[in-house]
């Protein structure tokens, strides 16, 4: 077939064969490959399993409008049998359009999540003798940080439907029990260190559980410092729940059906008899659990949104608060009045303060900010003391899609000795700081599972050496121990 070939032909295909036989003098990898990079080995499955949960069914709504000639109604129907048929119609789809709350699981479900809330048990926490606290960041804490990965084989673990707002670990050491609200009302149960088998996957499930005790977003959510059997939450749909894990059950807390507060954050001393709460008028309120669950005190501190509300933990009568108005407060709440009450403390801001949280010890406060700012404020005695000590430059700009950063401090007995707190980055890494001179203790990523921004991040609070939780925006989950 050669000797048809054109001269050109005959010197075109003659110098392909000089090329290949040039490739292959240079060692160069054949073309196929990806980025001419040899095929890598296929990965081990058990390190790379994709947690992708079954979709739930919806339920089916009536359609939005309907003529009265498809529901056959006369065109001039007066009577009073038609129009009240009109108005039930109008009614049930207005409540069939409404989000549905979800306070029980399946019972083959509920009774295998009782087992696990059964394992979830709180030891007595020993706190090391470290001697006196720390000015510079111990070699250990640094060591023990920068020690940490993501060990569990799922990459990221689906626990709410959707983003993200708050999240919580149960004080028990020995069962790792992380909860996470999102912010259409789902509250999501995670056993970290748990799996099951499906018949219907080929590798070991996440063991996740998941209820919609709000109909808004979950605000934000702590177990009770009496009862540890009792996660309470918050929502801007104007009512606090706890879970009571013993009957695996949601009681109401506290609700006011008349004012419908929507509520932005709450607090509770160490007693556990009561909440401090903060709304988006500006108000905050307080409610003893053990009286009527509608009584309550309101008093209106700030003109603009209050979004974070901390009791001091040793010195309970301090409640600090943090505001749409650029400012962090603090407030004596023997001296609250019900009009034009006076904090005793003001700290301007660049803009608002996403956060506020008293430190373990209640010596310092640290803030975060819209103004690209974490900042610290401590005192060596008295409250009224208190000025701030430093500030870091973080970016905290999280936008819309993006629940605001919360710098939380680590309240671990045996974290003492040098305080810390963690915040997720805009760049996707998680970020563990010095409470005490601000620097940077580490910085944990893993490029291969962490995709999102882990907007929110905590410590565990009894573990025996440092673990954190983080959750992103699409309602997935990953603990660093």
């Amino acid at each position: 077939m050669s000797q048809h070939l054109s001269e050109y032909e005959k010197k075109r295909l003659d110098n392909i064969e000089k090329n290949k036989e040039l490739l292959k003098q240079l060692n160069v990898p054949a073309v196929g490959s990806k980025h001419g990079l040899p095929p890598t080995k296929s990965a081990d499955k058990r390190s790379t399993v994709q947690h992708k949960p079954k979709a739930v069914k919806k339920e089916k709504l009536l359609p939005v409008r309907s003529s009265a000639r498809l529901r056959n109604i006369p065109a001039d129907a007066t009577t009073e049998a038609d129009l009240k048929r009109t108005a039930d119609e109008l009614l049930q789809l207005s409540e069939a359009k409404k989000p549905k709350r979800i306070a029980k699981l399946e019972d083959q479900d509920q009774a295998d999540f009782l087992k696990i809330l059964g394992d979830a048990k709180v030891d007595n926490v020993m706190i090391p003798n470290d001697g006196p606290p720390s000015d510079k960041v111990p070699k250990k804490l640094q060591e023990e940080a920068s020690n940490l990965d993501i060990r569990h084989i799922w990459p990221t673990i689906k626990v709410t439907p959707e983003r993200i707002n708050f999240a919580a670990f149960h004080p028990s050491a020995s069962k790792l029990l992380a909860c996470a609200g999102d912010v259409s009302g789902n509250l999501g149960f995670w056993d970290v260190n748990g799996e099951k088998e499906d018949p219907d996957e080929e590798a070991p499930q996440p063991i996740v559980y998941t209820y919609r005790p709000h109909t808004r977003t979950i605000t934000s959510m702590m177990y009770s410092p009496s009862n540890l059997s009792q996660l309470y939450t918050s929502s801007y749909d104007g009512t606090v729940q706890y879970f009571d894990m013993e009957k695996a059950e949601f009681v109401t807390a506290f609700e006011d059906s008349e004012s419908d507060i929507p509520f932005t954050a709450f607090d509770m001393p160490k007693d556990g008899h009561s909440i401090w709460f903060s709304t988006s008028d500006g108000t905050i309120g307080h409610h003893d659990l053990r009286s009527p669950n509608s009584e309550h005190s309101m008093y209106t501190v700030r003109e603009k949104k209050v979004g974070g509300i901390s009791v001091n933990y040793e010195q309970p009568n301090y409640i600090a608060c943090a505001s749409n108005d650029r400012t962090a407060t603090i407030w004596d709440i023997r001296h609250l009045k019900k009009k034009a009450p006076e904090p005793i403390k003001q700290f301007e801001h660049g803009f608002s303060v996403s956060s506020c949280y008293w430190s373990p010890n209640g010596d310092k406060l640290l803030t975060t900010s819209y103004d690209n700012r974490l900042r610290v404020f401590s005192t060596s005695g008295k409250v009224d003391d208190l000025e701030e000590e430093f500030a870091i430059e973080h970016n905290n700009r999280t936008g819309k899609w993006v629940t605001l950063f919360r710098a939380r401090w680590n309240y671990n007995p045996r974290a003492l000795s040098h305080s810390h707190f963690v915040i997720g980055s805009m760049n996707h890494p998680v970020e563990v700081y010095s409470g005490e001179t601000g620097e940077r203790i580490c910085e944990l990523y893993d490029p291969e599972k962490v995709t999102a921004v882990p907007a929110v991040s905590l410590f565990h609070p009894t573990t025996p050496s440092m673990t954190i939780l983080c959750g992103n925006g699409s309602g997935r989950m990953v603990c660093w121990t």
